[in-house]
């Protein structure tokens, strides 16, 4: 008898378990959300925003935003066709000019050519689930000065040891290289390293033109460039203002060299790293948590344009370089408005269960979205369950309307199909 009731306990469990899980899921799939936002680009001709959206089935609209409201009312557009938006967005649409002969030798009172638009071009693209995830211990370092021209896959990793030290290890036979590893380890001490490393990035591919090695972050939220030339290590500090300490960093490999990497430190506030001099410099675009947000960046001659998506917004933000710094050129920001389906929903689940996110790479239990409007129906529902168990003796009948009162619809399917 104890056998059974505990099995049927375990049912119920798993059934509400599962229906947590099914209903929601099976409700944004009946009733899916609107997707895809309008791409925005920060024209170095007139300084405004160039706005391109396209849903399946419908004509491209492209509109400049003439003014942008601080209320957060909707902008004054003004429509234009695809060929003036290539003119006001020559930094993209170069080639498409140039085809027509329509490339200015001057814009925005800078030279301009094809070799030096291309050489310009930049871009980063980065995810929560990049970042958020389980890392291996080990990492790869490629020889940033190979005897030949092309470079080569890497056939050597390196680690960090629990008494402080930078390990190498051979690929092929797995024997740990000791002069390699005290050079490096020497080096890094020398230069101010406080093992272990809190955060690595680096692009390990021959793939590429050049390679720049890592970017790491120590114990202590330095920053540091580190990488391998003719087996030996080049170890630089980047110069942070005093009270920096950096969190996250990326590095850029791309043609234009002046930028090694972006950084974002424990206030979320995002950086440049800059070769020249290997300092730091603060960009004004707010505030950015990459374990959180997807980030976008897009670097050309004129300008850099920032993509920042959130859980409920996504913020553009073009800034561009001075002799002080880096200036803001101008902001758009673009709310998700909430659809009727969901907040239909809200009325409908008590709260959701789920086992993945966008946020990270790891599957386990996640219950969210809690919602007070769902208590009307959770009660009527466990009125129902009462009419439904009034004859039944045993303490089900209390039991069912009391659990329903909380999961609402999740348990009240499975009280009433398994009654019996």
């Amino acid at each position: 008898m104890k056998t059974k009731i505990f099995s049927k306990i375990v049912l119920f469990i798993v059934a509400i378990a599962v229906m947590s899980w099914f209903l929601p899921w099976l409700y944004a799939l009946a009733f899916p959300a609107p997707s895809g936002e309008p791409f925005c680009s920060f024209s170095p001709v007139n300084n405004k925003w160039i706005l391109s959206s396209a849903r399946p089935g419908q004509k491209p609209v492209i509109v400049v935003l003439d003014s942008i409201p601080a209320d957060g009312s909707d902008p004054a557009v003004t429509e234009i066709t695809r060929d003036e938006r290539d003119s006001l967005v020559p930094q993209m649409f170069y080639k498409e000019l140039l085809a027509h002969e329509k490339l200015p030798d001057t814009i925005g009172g800078k030279a301009v050519s094809v070799h030096s638009l291309r050489t310009h071009e930049m871009m980063h693209n980065s995810s929560p689930r990049d970042i958020v995830k389980r890392q291996p211990g080990v990492w790869m370092m490629m020889e940033s000065m190979p005897v030949r021209v092309e470079l080569s896959d890497a056939d050597q990793v390196f680690r960090f040891t629990p008494d402080g030290r930078m390990e190498f290890v051979d690929m092929a036979t797995n024997a740990i290289n000791e002069s390699r590893s005290r050079r490096f380890t020497e080096t890094l001490t020398k230069r101010g390293f406080t093992f272990p490393a809190t955060d690595l990035s680096a692009n390990v591919t021959s793939r590429k033109q050049y390679d720049e090695g890592y970017l790491m972050v120590d114990a202590a939220g330095k920053v540091f460039h580190v990488k391998q030339q003719a087996g030996r290590p080049y170890v630089a500090a980047i110069k942070l203002p005093e009270g920096v300490t950096a969190s996250k960093v990326f590095i850029l490999e791309e043609m234009n060299r002046d930028i090694i990497g972006l950084m974002v430190d424990t206030d979320n506030n995002p950086w440049f790293i800059e070769r020249e001099g290997y300092t730091a410099l603060p960009l004004p675009i707010g505030k950015i948590d990459p374990r959180n947000e997807s980030v976008l960046m897009m670097g050309n001659l004129f300008n850099f344009t920032f993509r920042v998506t959130g859980k409920d917004c996504t913020r553009w933000s073009a800034i561009e370089r001075t002799p002080e710094g880096y200036a803001l050129l101008g902001t758009y920001d673009i709310y998700k408005p909430a659809t009727t389906a969901g907040k239909v929903a809200r009325y409908i689940f008590p709260y959701t269960l789920s086992f993945v996110s966008t946020t990270d790479s790891l599957a386990y239990p996640r219950f969210g979205h809690f919602s007070a409007a769902a208590l009307a129906l959770n009660a009527i529902l466990a009125i129902m369950l009462w009419f439904i168990y009034r004859r039944h003796r045993c303490p089900v009948r209390w039991i069912a309307p009391v659990i329903t009162l909380v999961c609402g619809v999740f348990s009240f399917i499975p009280f009433a199909v398994m009654r019996d």
